[in-house]
């Protein structure tokens, strides 16, 4: 089955510039800061080769299949990626700082209850009950990649604790795809697959993430900006920490001296 010329540009593009990201994730060892995204980055890459070869042979039931179980995977990583991108910010010395990792969570679960209620609600336009579920599905994905980065995006600014890192660069991409996806899929769910401009608001999102990895690529490739300057609220909680670790540490001479 041959591919449209549009189509193939657009699937060789997404391949090289996934490749373009993995490989600079592993010549700059940023994989040991994002292992997650790294897999992310290595299994598209892997997806685009595979689903080309099955459409080139004609095997539509094979294709599809391996389309909706590479959709799965790519919805877990998503996911994954987005607490890993907190857990960088939030947790930089092992531990969670304080009130961050809560407010985060509380957060997470308060945007994965609004973006379950709302694709659930939403009724996209198919006759097939399994492609209503896989969009509503999509849907689901989109906002709640974008309500979690900015659950993350709060609790961390909150504190003062993102600056221009590799880990906000890598969000701020995240989230412009996310809302270029969520913009797509709820185009799709209103005007179904019929609708004679979609294949033009795919090719948009396509491109728009695209744009995205280009970005990815130029700013993880370049050493890491030097951090900001602590916002006051996170220096007064550090200097409060160090006061208690003194006044503990006296606390265990005096034990020990006894």
């Amino acid at each position: 089955m041959k591919f449209p010329l549009a189509a193939l540009v657009l699937w060789a593009a997404g391949f090289v510039e996934h490749a373009g990201v993995l490989l600079v994730l592993i010549v700059r060892k940023r994989w040991r800061t994002f292992p997650i995204f790294t897999a992310l980055m290595g299994f598209n890459a892997l997806r685009t080769i595979v689903l080309v070869l099955l459409w080139r042979q004609g095997n539509t039931h094979h294709y599809w299949i391996a389309y909706y179980w590479a959709s799965i995977i790519d919805l877990a990583l998503q996911l994954g990626i987005i607490f890993e991108l907190a857990r960088v910010v939030l947790k930089p010395t092992g531990t969670w700082i304080r009130d961050a990792g809560y407010t985060f969570l509380l957060c997470g679960l308060a945007g994965a209850a609004v973006a379950a209620g709302i694709a659930y609600f939403i009724h996209p336009i198919s006759d097939n009950t399994f492609d209503v579920w896989v969009e509503r599905g999509q849907l689901f994905s989109a906002m709640l990649t974008l309500e979690l980065f900015a659950s993350m995006l709060f609790a961390s600014t909150r504190l003062g604790l993102l600056g221009t890192s590799h880990v906000m660069r890598l969000g701020q991409g995240w989230a412009v795809w996310a809302i270029a996806d969520l913009v797509s899929e709820g185009i799709y769910s209103h005007f179904g697959p019929d609708w004679h401009y979609l294949g033009l608001i795919d090719s948009i999102r396509i491109l728009a993430y695209q744009a995205v990895t280009i970005y990815w690529i130029v700013t993880l490739w370049r050493p890491e900006p030097i951090r900001r300057t602590l916002s006051a609220e996170m220096q007064a909680y550090l200097d409060g920490l160090h006061v208690q670790l003194q006044s503990d540490l006296k606390q265990v001479s005096s034990i020990e001296k006894h």
